[in-house]
């Protein structure tokens, strides 16, 4: 068996070489298709010890135009560690045993208050056998757990208590490599969760995530994956088969409620969709983030390939097995 438990020395910030593109990041996620609306909390330093924050909330209940809060530039301490991170209006408290998390943002009309409890072991790409693949960072890992809070904005207050995700990762990333990929998290419930991040560069397709189900966790070994999308070539519904080292196939269909479109560099278009979902049948929620070269993208859009062959009927789950 491949998958291997987590140091919890991962959790804690991690020394970066000096590069311009090394930096370290957490990210806290967040979906409630029931409000309309859709975000996640994030943080990063670079290998300079200079950090950035941001909130970003889209979705039907905020309209066409996302809410953004971004900070940048702000210098922090070498060694100040994640169990008291703040930086700009977002203000991040890992718990001592790496299980739990505290944050809060305070932003001009907008404020969030943020709890959450793992469901299941962080998966670290290292434990799978050829490792994290290195162009997009040295490592990561990626965790479900249970979410509650209090979110304002826009003079509504909402109360949440679900399902999310976190991810943390550290090293440096070149945009340009990667051609595409498909990152990918969800969770039905505390008792099942879904992960994967699907590479292709360099004429290689690369696989990592988990499986967790049944209460074992196990290295996601294959991924067949059929999607609908838009003339933007944005997705809006898939079906997936997830096969996993145990021998289980896990079936996850969803439909995008909340776009985002996030261009975290010149070379790179992410196309973020938060998703209601199903796996094995089990209501939930996740994200599916579908990264694409910009060149790419203007080139088949300015020849109409999109428009010509946007929502192909997909096979569905069945057609999958």
């Amino acid at each position: 068996m491949t998958y291997q438990p987590m140091d919890l020395r991962h959790h804690d910030r991690h020394r970066l070489r000096r590069e311009p593109l090394a930096r370290e990041s957490l990210a806290y996620m967040f979906q409630l298709p029931d409000e309309g609306l859709a975000g996640y909390l994030y943080t990063w330093v670079n290998g300079e010890s200079v950090a950035g924050s941001a909130l970003f909330l889209y979705g039907p209940a905020v309209g066409e135009k996302p809410i953004e809060f971004l900070v940048n530039g702000i210098e922090m301490p070498e060694d100040q560690e994640f169990d008291d991170w703040q930086v700009g209006g977002l203000h991040v408290s890992h718990g001592e045993a790496a299980e739990t998390a505290e944050l809060t943002f305070r932003g001009d009309d907008v404020s969030v208050d943020y709890h959450f409890e793992a469901t299941s072991p962080a998966y670290i790409y290292s434990c799978h056998p050829e490792g994290s693949p290195r162009f997009i960072a040295d490592d990561r890992h990626e965790q479900a757990g249970r979410i509650s809070g209090t979110l304002r904005f826009a003079g509504r207050e909402i109360e949440f208590d679900g399902m999310g995700h976190r991810d943390h990762s550290w090293g440096t990333r070149h945009w340009g490599i990667a051609q595409h990929w498909k990152w990918f998290e969800s969770q039905a419930g505390p008792d099942y969760a879904v992960h994967f991040m699907e590479l292709h560069a360099m004429g290689n397709r690369l696989l990592r995530g988990y499986v967790y189900r049944d209460d074992a966790m196990a290295e996601v070994t294959g991924l067949d994956i059929v999607y609908e999308y838009d003339e933007n070539f944005f997705h809006h519904s898939f079906d997936a088969l997830v096969t996993d080292e145990l021998g289980r196939d896990t079936t996850v269909r969803g439909n995008v409620f909340a776009r985002y479109v996030m261009t975290p560099h010149a070379q790179s278009s992410n196309n973020e969709g938060s998703v209601a979902l199903e796996i094995e049948g089990v209501p939930g929620v996740g994200h599916l983030e579908m990264q694409w070269q910009r060149p790419y993208l203007e080139y088949i859009r300015e020849q109409d390939y999109v428009r010509e062959r946007a929502t192909p009927a997909r096979p569905g789950i069945q057609a999958l097995r």
